[in-house]
């Protein structure tokens, strides 16, 4: 005998790619029963073909709660629908809540630059909308920058430096350290549809400009991120020399006249 849910309706809440929610079942046959899916059809054929996942294992004549979870496609908007689930020979009615979710995914991922000071790097980026709603590409973004192994390379020139004259003077050196290594936000600057909004599930090519600070120490490499939406771009700058060398050429020392 097929198992049995319970007369009320099912309902399921999450965002598209997992919706939740409980179903009672009863087992009224002799033997033990396993369910692993069962058929929903949503009012105005959406999404048909959907399964509801069960994965029931009921004793025979035993009634219990079974988690119940739903897939649907990432694009499907928030608001609720209405459908029917069969489980056994029982038609129940299932009523699905799909919450706002926003995703981004940035192809790539990671950056590695190599510029001088003052320099503009220009990068290609596709931004992917994988939420339910639109997403506004934005126009700028900032990257949160820091000396690689700075903390550790300035806590030891601070105590080489004062740690003889004690705790405090080697703490005092290592915070005045920190403060000067720290360098201004590089800005990075979106081109071909910056401003605009991407449809769920829609895809843009563009490019990114980042401009790096004119305090960037040279010689040096620094980690860093900057986020779109919740996604993280991870960003890695080696500061290098400009052809022209470390600094312009100074101006030769005008000769003293004769008094």
């Amino acid at each position: 005998m097929a198992a049995a849910a319970s007369p009320q309706r099912i309902v399921l809440i999450g965002a598209p790619a997992r919706l939740q929610g409980l179903v009672r079942l009863s087992n009224p046959g002799a033997d033990k029963l396993k369910i692993k899916s069962a058929p929903l059809r949503l009012k105005g054929g959406a999404a048909d073909g959907v399964q509801l996942s069960l994965g029931a294992r009921l004793a025979a004549g035993a009634t219990a709660h079974t988690p119940a979870t739903l897939q649907l496609d990432p694009r499907t908007p928030p608001g609720e629908l209405h459908g029917q689930v069969m489980v056994g020979d029982e038609a129940r009615e299932v009523l699905i809540k799909v919450l706002e979710h926003r995703e981004v995914a940035l192809t790539p991922d990671r950056f590695t630059l190599h510029g001088a000071p003052g320099a503009r790097i220009t990068m290609p980026l596709i931004v992917t909308n994988l939420g339910n709603v639109p997403f506004q590409v934005p126009r700028v973004a900032l990257v949160a920058l820091g000396q690689a192994q700075a903390f550790e390379q300035l806590f030891h020139v601070a105590m080489a430096t004062a740690g003889a004259a004690g705790h405090q003077a080697a703490l005092d050196a290592f915070a005045r350290l920190l403060h000067s290594s720290e360098v201004a936000a590089p800005k990075v600057r979106f081109g071909t549809g910056a401003g605009r909004a991407l449809a769920p599930g829609e895809a843009l090519e563009t490019e990114i400009a980042f401009e790096l600070p004119e305090t960037l120490a040279r010689h040096r490499v620094y980690l860093g991120s900057f986020s779109v939406g919740r996604a993280q771009c991870a960003v890695e700058i080696e500061v290098d020399t400009p052809v022209n060398g470390d600094e312009p050429d100074k101006p030769a020392p005008r000769a003293r006249r004769k008094t």
